[in-house]
């Protein structure tokens, strides 16, 4: 046991950390129809380009959870047959998903203006074109393009760390080294108003 002379001082470290984090797989079929009196017969090939998020934001949260919203959108190339010819269409198709984040500190966020500060969100995986077929659309012939892409999104907040520290004796007593004894992330309290006091 250590004795009073060499008892260990607690200091706290607040640092930014990473409070929760998440990706998921989406799946999106886009519809495209043709040009005027150019219905499409048969789709020639399709690319994906400039995929990128416009923005991000909290949905809602709690000590488990944090909900987060991503809106984004890419570009659409397709090649189809029409009438004999082939035609070219280009389309800017937008997402917007929820991902769900586990708030692995338990950390409460209290003041909004924060929150777009506290978010990173990116593009896990490109989209890319899974098929395309042709269908009919309230009677008119359509492109339907089935798409695939990957979000993921990172929860950056404020975390309050508490370290022990001690000293260490040398035969030079003046010098003196203090050095962390364990670390624990310290959450704060519930906000519920129950007295947790002993």
């Amino acid at each position: 046991m250590m004795d009073k002379k060499n008892a260990g001082s607690m200091r706290t470290i607040i640092t930014t950390a990473v409070c929760g984090n998440a990706s998921h797989i989406y799946q999106t079929t886009i519809h495209i129809t043709g040009d005027e009196n150019a219905d499409p017969s048969r789709v020639l090939g399709c690319t994906i380009t400039n995929a990128k998020i416009i923005d991000s934001k909290f949905e809602n949260f709690n000590r488990k959870n944090i909900n987060v919203s991503v809106n984004g959108q890419f570009e659409i190339h397709v090649w189809y047959e029409a009438n004999g010819d082939t035609k070219i269409s280009k389309n800017i198709a937008k997402f917007s998903e929820l991902i769900q984040v586990e708030n692995i500190e338990g950390i409460n966020f209290i003041e909004e203006k924060h929150f777009n500060q506290l978010i990173i969100a990116r593009i896990n995986k490109e989209p890319v074109s899974l098929g395309t077929s042709i269908v009919n659309v309230s009677g008119v012939p359509t492109i339907a393009i089935q798409v695939e892409y990957e979000l993921g999104v990172e929860v950056v907040g404020d975390a309050r760390v508490t370290i022990s520290t001690y000293p260490i004796e040398h035969n030079d007593k003046s010098n003196k080294i203090i050095i962390p004894a364990n670390i624990h992330l310290e959450e704060e309290p519930e906000e519920d108003g129950e007295d947790t006091s002993t």
